[in-house]
């Protein structure tokens, strides 16, 4: 019975799917199972004590590694993989999202709806358009992009590419796409029929006035003198100004619902043209009405939609039964998404921009798919997100990113390149006693067929020594200062071990001694970069703000847009590549 190795392995394992940091009881809880007798051992303080040392030990050693060599390490030591752990997981919980209700092979018919006021973010995607596109997917049917384009105060021309290019930059493809705009004349023929019918009214109420007859259960003084077509042309004509009046459904004066009280339907937007028709149209369709109107036409089959919409439902219903329609729409419902701590309204959004306090829709301060994925998050990181948080009808008042941190480090430890970045750098002189060194690290840990990052460096001799600098991350002092104070060798990663002679950080001064190049198991590892014409000028783009460093020379060799990981700094993407300077994007750690 080898505890060690048993703690080890659920270190790593623990530390791999918990963005690669172990926590203490969950793997204390794992060994109480796969050694059932570690539990009697505990009942005694001197045997707990030494069962609590060897997890801790372990845990400590783990959370030291990086997620690469977390990674390769339980892969070396226990054959356990990335695919295997994910197939694991894939046994213990549900496998895809459920089945959608009454769907049948190559009959659904599902829709997503943005309107074009602002860049799509995540809270939208996780369902209204992930599930939308995925049933569809799921049971060979037709997905389709409507926009949502009747009210011109607040929609922008360039939101609508915008909405197109980041679904598409997440690979949900549409089979149609819509544009209200283009259905102005079909709302009107259809309003004909309601006044026709004596289902409709023109309103020239205030909203005050009219909550007040609501409040009152009586009709509003125009609601039977003016139910006529007439009245209707007149207001299509022009004979109203902006706010002066609405068509109104006529409904049953008696419901408890006010909000189902004569719902309104059209109404009057003079003032601005409209990107897309310009001043053709005056008389604009309210959200339920066209939102019935487009979805009976399409013969949409499935509306994913938030619980929230549960009036609208009733009301977009009423408007259908107005028009003598039979309309066979299953409602699938979720709850509310809550992402904790970044800003998500678009009505936010628009004033911070107009305040200059973001720098645009891709801020990377944002969850906008834009941001998301500018700052290095993978499409299908996103995708995975989608599907962990389902369509529960449960509300998620606390999503967090760090959900999304861990499947974009899943997505990307394949395939995203290594290189060294160092932030706040200090220059390390080496005292070193061979004459040249071969430096070897992987672009990819575990692929060799994508090469390695290979620097030949030659020390410079001063008063007899030979003496190699290097710049070392400020954030690595505290390593440096402890292994100043024990003596205990710190590795330059794929390079040598040295022990640190001298330090004086007030003078931003570090000493260091060469004490071998072969890799040793158990010390302490740091990133660095070589000075001089094997350093370039970097930044990281982070939330936060810039931060300022070196990344290493072959990092030329990076493209606009390739994913990296910035050892032992986090994940990211090559935002831009000046030759003289890179720009990367953080997107997490």
């Amino acid at each position: 019975m080898d505890i060690k190795r048993i703690a080890l392995k659920y270190a790593l394992r623990n530390a791999v799917e918990h963005e690669g940091k172990a926590e203490f009881k969950a793997v204390l809880n794992k060994l109480f199972v796969d050694i059932p007798d570690v539990k009697k051992m505990i009942r005694n303080p001197s045997e707990r004590e030494k069962v609590f040392s060897i997890v801790k030990d372990s845990i400590k050693y783990v959370n030291s590694l990086s997620y690469d060599e977390q990674v390769e390490l339980l892969e070396r030591e226990f054959g356990i993989t990335l695919e295997i752990l994910a197939k694991e997981k894939e046994m213990k919980t549900r496998v895809g999202l459920p089945e959608l209700p009454n769907a049948q092979k190559g009959k659904v018919v599902t829709r997503f709806a943005p309107a074009p006021t602002g860049a799509i973010h995540l809270g939208q995607v996780l369902r209204a358009a992930y599930l939308s596109w995925y049933y569809a997917r799921k049971y060979d049917g037709k997905f389709i992009l409507r926009i949502e384009d009747t009210d011109p105060r607040r929609i922008k021309m360039v939101y609508y590419d915008w909405i197109k290019e980041d679904l598409k930059a997440l690979g949900l493809d549409w089979d149609t796409i819509i544009y209200e705009s283009d259905h102005f004349d079909m709302y009107y023929d259809l309003t004909y029929k309601l006044f026709e019918k004596g289902r409709a009214y023109v309103c020239n109420c205030t909203s005050e006035e009219f909550k007040k007859s609501v409040a009152r259960h009586v009709p509003c003084p125009h609601r039977d003198s003016q139910d006529t077509v007439e009245h209707w042309e007149k207001m299509l004509a022009g004979g109203y100004r902006e706010g002066k009046a609405v068509v109104r459904l006529k409904t049953d004066l008696s419901l408890k619902n006010s909000a189902l009280i004569d719902p309104p339907l059209l109404r009057i937007i003079e003032s601005v043209a409209h990107p897309r028709t310009g001043y053709k149209y005056m008389v604009y369709p309210l959200y339920n009405y066209a939102c019935i109107i487009e979805d009976y036409t399409s013969k949409i089959t499935h509306v994913i939609r938030a619980k929230e919409h549960e009036t609208n439902q009733r009301i977009q219903r009423m408007i259908a039964e107005a028009l003598g329609w039979e309309v066979k729409i299953n409602y699938v419902e979720y709850g509310m998404i809550k992402i904790t701590g970044v800003p998500a309204h678009k009505r936010d959004i628009r004033a911070a921009l107009r305040r200059k306090e973001l720098d645009g829709w891709d801020d990377p301060r944002l969850i906008t798919i834009r941001a998301l994925l500018r700052r290095g998050f993978h499409p299908e990181a996103i995708k995975m997100l989608a599907e962990h948080v389902g369509m529960t009808k449960h509300d998620i008042k606390d999503l967090s990113l760090k959900t999304l941190y861990t499947y974009n480090a899943r997505v990307l430890s394949p395939i995203a390149k290594r290189i060294f970045f160092v932030e706040d750098p200090i220059e390390l002189k080496l005292l070193v006693t061979d004459d040249a060194f071969i430096s070897k690290n992987p672009w990819i840990p575990g692929d060799d067929a994508k090469g390695y990052r290979e620097y030949r460096l030659y020390p410079r001799e001063e008063n007899g020594d030979l003496i190699l600098n290097i710049y070392v991350s400020k954030s690595d002092i505290e390593i440096i200062r402890k292994a100043y104070e024990s003596g205990n060798v710190v590795r330059l990663k794929g390079l040598l071990n040295m022990k640190i002679k001298e330090v004086d950080f007030m003078q931003g001064k570090i000493i260091g001694e060469q004490v071998g190049v072969r890799d040793v198991r158990g010390i302490e590892k740091i990133h660095w970069v070589p000075t001089n014409d094997l350093s370039i000028k970097a930044f990281v783009i982070k939330p936060e703000g810039m931060i300022e460093g070196f990344v290493e020379h072959l990092a030329q060799c990076l493209k606009e847009g390739e994913y990296v990981q910035m050892e032992r700094y986090g994940w990211g993407r090559i935002y831009r590549n000046e030759g003289e300077v890179i720009y990367i994007s953080y997107a997490h750690p």
